[in-house]
């Protein structure tokens, strides 16, 4: 039984309730048996001897003895009757004979006759008349006589003085039996009660350290610990379920603070690409006109040098109108115009724009196109996203390369929860030969501003934003799209669905 515990406090509680109850019921006997018992038969003895006296009074003599010797019988008791004479006639309680005698003509015959010298205790055993006695005095009449007789009765108390002095000297002994029920009961009570409450204790500083698998069934009782037993079995549940929802959501604003700082570093990355892409041909231009108002070598051709110069403005405003088309697809705002667009016309726009660019670098672009292939989109955004997919076919292949462009109608089916449905859709690929590129690479084709030349050179390529929008367009229109690598060189793949 451990210290201080639950239990061992219970035990000592109860053996001392036990122990003090039963000393104060013993001594409640020793103390108050006695009086209460004397008023006990005072009131009976006093009710007696008035029902006694209607008995008796004004009755004759051999009527009135007998039921005065059985009434002594009954409550154990002393009669006697005593004369104006002071002649007093004992009545024993064993006397139910007598002869026939008169009042006044020699007293009863049959009954012992003495003269009282004050009031003697003779043949009572000597008992103290004030502490062991309880004495009743009534006047009574009997019919052969008009003399009055005083009737005492005395009652003695030893019989309960005995058993209060036994009572005293046994006390040692039932101190012992006191002790040992109360030692044994009090070990017996203590684990009943303090049990389930251990249990609920276990389970409390399980719960405490976040420890939700309850082993112990609720207690199956209908009292207070039953009810805090299942009560504690919710709160495990509750706890455990509440616990699983807040890892949840602190792995997802994990996640979500992730993504925010990655988000964050590409925002600090597009805005210092975005102010190198703006600042170097701002800085060329400002140079060039500079020099040129200043009439210094070179410069002083200024038609050759202000040709340059618009270029390079007009490639910035190229930039411009780039960063605003990625503002409003970004924008929370912004929602797509959709409506049904030909997707095949715009391919054919987008090969007719870059032939020309094609015969300069001398090559070949063959395109396998159906007459029509209707999608709802947005057909200014979805125009640009094609044109990007083909213009950085032509532009990122080598002299004399082939680009390949392919748009055909796939059905596709999906298992629903009751029947199968057959979707629609049509693909686009664009490949372009003599071109493989770093695995590595490739999952970044999609990112603001990245080019697999690192040089950022104007006669090398654009300014990266090119396939970036186009993820942004075929995002906002639900589209599947991928780049990979084959053997004849890199293909984008485009997935739409059919209006």
């Amino acid at each position: 039984m451990r210290r201080r515990g639950i239990t061992f406090k219970i035990f000592i509680i109860t053996t001392i309730l036990l122990v003090v109850s039963a000393l104060l019921i013993y001594l409640t006997l020793y103390f108050m048996l006695p009086g209460y018992y004397k008023n006990i038969k005072q009131s009976r003895l006093e009710t007696g001897v008035n029902e006694l006296i209607k008995a008796i009074d004004g009755k004759p003599a051999k009527e009135a003895l007998p039921l005065m010797s059985q009434f002594g019988q009954e409550h154990n008791a002393w009669l006697n009757l005593r004369d104006k004479n002071g002649w007093v006639y004992d009545i024993s309680p064993n006397f139910m004979r007598f002869n026939n005698g008169l009042i006044g003509d020699g007293g009863f015959p049959g009954i012992r006759r003495q003269i009282i010298s004050g009031r003697t205790n003779e043949g009572r055993g000597g008992l103290d008349r004030k502490n062991h006695m309880l004495s009743v005095e009534r006047t009574i009449h009997f019919a052969e006589s008009n003399e009055a007789f005083t009737l005492s009765i005395d009652a003695p108390l030893q019989p309960i003085d005995e058993a209060s002095e036994v009572i005293l000297r046994f006390l040692p002994y039932m101190l012992i039996a006191i002790l040992l029920i109360a030692i044994g009961g009090a070990a017996i009570y203590s684990r009943l009660i303090a049990r389930p409450l251990i249990g609920l204790n276990n389970v409390a500083r399980r719960l405490a350290t976040l420890d939700f698998d309850m082993p112990e069934a609720p207690l199956k009782s209908s009292d207070e610990i039953g009810e805090l037993s299942q009560n504690l079995s919710k709160l495990a549940s509750n706890l455990q379920a509440t616990m699983a929802e807040l890892q949840n959501a602190n792995a997802q604003l994990k996640d979500d603070i992730v993504r925010e700082r990655e988000q964050e570093a590409k925002r600090r990355e597009f805005v210092a690409t975005i102010s190198h892409e703006l600042k170097t041909p701002i800085t060329a231009v400002s140079g060039q006109l500079e020099a040129m108002i200043g009439n210094i070598g070179i410069y002083r051709d200024r038609d050759t040098y202000l040709r340059q110069s618009y270029k390079i403005m007009r490639d910035m405003d190229k930039l411009v109108h780039e960063i605003l088309d990625l503002s409003k697809l970004e924008s929370r705002d912004f929602l797509p115009l959709m409506r049904e667009v030909d997707l095949a016309e715009l391919v054919r726009e987008s090969i007719e724009s870059m032939s020309y660019l094609a015969d300069v670098k001398s090559m070949q672009i063959e395109s396998s196109l159906p007459t029509e292939a209707f999608i709802v989109a947005d057909e200014r955004l979805m125009a640009k996203a094609v044109a990007n997919i083909v213009c950085n076919a032509v532009q990122y292949s080598g002299e004399g390369e082939r680009v390949t462009i392919k748009l055909a109608e796939i059905r596709q089916s999906s298992v629903g929860e009751e029947f199968a449905l057959v979707q629609r859709l049509y693909k686009l690929e664009v490949l372009n030969t003599g071109v493989q590129l770093d695995e590595a690479k490739l999952t970044r084709l999609f990112d603001p501003f990245y080019r697999v030349e690192q040089s950022r050179s104007r006669t090398t390529g654009g300014s990266g934003l090119g396939l970036y929008i186009v993820s942004k367009v075929l995002d906002a229109h639900g589209a599947e799209y991928g780049i990979a690598n084959t053997p004849e060189g890199v293909k984008f793949s485009l997935l739409l669905q059919a209006a």
